[in-house]
């Protein structure tokens, strides 16, 4: 899996590099940058499955991961920023966008999916439950609060009063509420089918290539 990951990221990079050779331009890098704050928390529920810390060291690493989760929910908004941009086709900047918000989005979930494996440890499956769908509803937050008021899983640290206070007063406004919702309930609605497949890719090995 990781490799084929791996070979994805690349041919995304590939598709970028070929716009920027072919326009002479810089359109569309922000992508990269967007795909590796994605990959930030596949990378770190790889490395919490893989040395299975324990205690505060546990919940440090969970809270970073948290933290940097919106990112691979958030760059399907960057879908948004499609139009036409001569000399490249349109069809190809679909073809781009789509395929960074896709390995964006299939790094969110199969990490979702590696921190819910940890999760079992410690919960039972009510508490399971209702632990994802608050990671959801959180994720989908997250996003509003970077795509519409242009936060940074790292202002938590360098302006954590401010984003406080920014939280605090979201709160209350109704479509706030109502993004996050669809944002995070298309995740965890996306999740059960990743999770899915995987538990059928396990029972039926070699049906699921």
């Amino acid at each position: 899996m990781k490799n084929r990951l791996f070979i994805l990221a690349i041919l995304c990079l590939l598709l970028e590099a070929g716009r920027m050779l072919y326009s002479g331009t810089l359109g569309y890098m922000f992508l990269i940058w967007n795909l590796f704050l994605a990959a930030v928390p596949y990378l770190l529920s790889t490395h919490i499955q893989a040395t299975k810390p324990t205690g505060l060291n546990l919940i440090g690493k969970c809270f970073i991961w948290l933290l940097f989760l919106p990112n691979a929910l958030y760059i399907i908004t960057d879908l948004k920023h499609l139009h036409e941009r001569p000399p490249v086709p349109e069809w190809f900047d679909c073809l781009l966008l789509f395929s960074f918000s896709t390995l964006a989005l299939l790094l969110g979930l199969l990490s979702f999916y590696q921190m819910n494996q940890v999760l079992k440890r410690y919960a039972p499956a009510f508490v399971q439950h209702i632990i994802l769908i608050s990671i959801s509803l959180l994720a989908g937050f997250g996003v509003y609060l970077g795509r519409e008021q242009r936060w940074n899983s790292w202002d938590i640290f360098t302006n954590p009063f401010d984003l406080f206070s920014a939280c605090i007063s979201l709160s209350t406004e109704p479509h706030v509420w109502a993004f996050s919702l669809c944002y995070g309930f298309a995740f965890l609605s996306m999740y059960h089918i990743i999770s899915s497949l995987i538990h059928y890719r396990h029972e039926t090995p070699g049906q699921l290539v």
